[in-house]
This record gives C-alpha cells, sequence and structure tokens, in this order.
C-alpha cells in the first residue's frame, strides 16, 4: 500500500526524481545476498532509501514471531548497513505500535517505548538496529489506510454495503493516517532533509476506530446506520492493541514536511478509489 503510494509521489514529472523500485519477489530484506545484488551494485544511482517493507499481519505475528522479526527487525539491520555502506540515506517506516498505549495524550518522538506484542517489538527492533547511523531517519505512523490493499474503511464500508450490521471498538483511539499523504510526508523528508532522528507522520484527528468507522460510511454512502458502538473486550484477538496510540507529529511540522489534510478530505479521495 505504502510503496505504491510512495511510487506515485516520487514520479511526479514536476519532482524530476528517478524512482527505482524494488518488490518483494526481487528483493528479499532477509537475504543479504539480496542486499548485495540490489543495493550495493547500484551504488551511485540513488541517495535516499525509503524503507516500506514489513511484516503487518498484527494478530499472526504472535504465532509467527521468527518471521515476524526477520523482515521487521533483522532485515532492516541489514539494510542500515548496507546504505551505510554506500553513503545513501535511510527513511525507514515504523508504528505507533512501539508503544504501550498507556498515555493520555498523544506521544511524542522522545516518549519511553514499550511494546505490548510481537509485532510491535519487532518494529521497535527494527528502529534499534538503526540506533547510532547518522543518515538514518524512523518514521513512525499510525492506523494507515489506502487506495490499494486491504485497510480498515475498506473493510468496513464493504461490509455496510452489503447490509452487515457492525460492531466497532470504541475503546481504542488513534490517529488514521491515509497512504498518498503519508508519502507527500516521506518525499518531503527526502527532499528537505531534516535532522536525522525520530519523527511522527500520521492524521490530524485523534477519534476511535468507532468513530473512523462512521466517518468512512458517511463518507462512501451519505448516511450511517448499523454501525454499533463495543469494547475491545468483547472481541478478542491474539494480540493486544494499545488502548491510546495517537501520535503527536509537531517536530515534522516544525521540519516543514508536515502534509495530511483532515479526514473529510481523505475520506472522501480514498471512496473514489473503491470499485
Amino acid at each position: 500500500m505504502l510503496g505504491q503510494a510512495v511510487t506515485v509521489a516520487l514520479a511526479d514529472h514536476d519532482r524530476q526524481h528517478e524512482v527505482l523500485t524494488f518488490f518483494h519477489l526481487q528483493f528479499d530484506i532477509t537475504n543479504l545476498e539480496h542486499h548485495a545484488d540490489w543495493i550495493l551494485n547500484r551504488a551511485g544511482h540513488f541517495d535516499v532509501v525509503i524503507n516500506c517493507c514489513a511484516y503487518t499481519a498484527v494478530d499472526r505475528a504472535e504465532s509467527e514471531r521468527q518471521a515476524t522479526f526477520e523482515v521487521n527487525g533483522l532485515g532492516v539491520g541489514y539494510l542500515a548497513a548496507t546504505i551505510q555502506s554506500i553513503g545513501a540515506r535511510l527513511i525507514h517506516i515504523s508504528t505507533d505500535f512501539v508503544f504501550d498505549g498507556q498515555a493520555n495524550s498523544p506521544y511524542r518522538e522522545e516518549d519511553p517505548v514499550a511494546p505490548i506484542g510481537a509485532y510491535g517489538a519487532s518494529k521497535l527492533h527494527g528502529e534499534e538496529a538503526l540506533a547510532g547511523i547518522g543518515l538514518a531517519t524512523v518514521v513512525r505512523t499510525s492506523w494507515l489506510f489506502g487506495p490499494n490493499g486491504a485497510c480498515f474503511p475498506r473493510s468496513i464500508i464493504n461490509a455496510y454495503r452489503a447490509g452487515k450490521s457492525l460492531n466497532v471498538v470504541a475503546d481504542q483511539i488513534g490517529t488514521p493516517t491515509y497512504a498518498p499523504y503519508l508519502a507527500e510526508m516521506l518525499v518531503k523528508i527526502a527532499e528537505n532533509n531534516p535532522a536525522s532522528g525520530t519523527y511522527h507522520a500520521a492524521g490530524p484527528e485523534i477519534i476511535s476506530w468507532h468513530s473512523f468507522a462512521g466517518k468512512a460510511v458517511l463518507a462512501a454512502v451519505g448516511r450511517v446506520e448499523n454501525v454499533r458502538a463495543c469494547r475491545t473486550s468483547d472481541y478478542p484477538t491474539p494480540t493486544r492493541r494499545p488502548a491510546f496510540s495517537a501520535l503527536d507529529c509537531t517536530k515534522l511540522v516544525q521540519a516543514g514536511c508536515y502534509f495530511h489534510p483532515p479526514l473529510n478530505e481523505s475520506l472522501p479521495s480514498f471512496v473514489e478509489t473503491l470499485a
């Protein structure tokens, strides 16, 4: 999802960037030989690498911990070492799941991390693999949705259109982020080259999954019915989710790289992409 959005943003002819895209079947981030074949052999052909590769099946990560940590941790370490060896910059995508969800105000970059599941722990492992690398930038985001691939509002809208009654948790709070807007922020980071470190990049609204579902359905069909609120405990999942994982993006705003209109603009754009 995000990789496609970044490719589209970079391919904008006004930006005049040369884009080289690595697909999973061509480039396995956990395979050292692939790093040599696809990156070292192209040294000098690019200045910035934006890593959108991740194991994102949050629930399955609990039973597939090894695969999760290999992609989100070990592979990131390989990539960091490879990129560092050719002097390019690395922009790596991380997640709100590195936090435990016990806060009552949006998380800042310097707040303590304490993941409560395998997915969040693996993403933190990837962040730690970049510690001390001066040309690496970590960008944490949250509740990503977009035109390509499965995502929460697509599932909700499809279920609603199919006539299903929907029970959506109202006690998990976060900041929904539209992939094309996140892509714009990543490109701005690549172009503006702010100080290396960690940045938060997410949408401006702090809302629950239930409210997000209602806004998505409203954008799609112009009315909201049968979208009921429930509690997380009513629908237990293999992994715990942070109860509150909103991200504070002030640092990215101050760096001049923030771009994310509100949901009343992003959701209609998203709905237009649905078949």
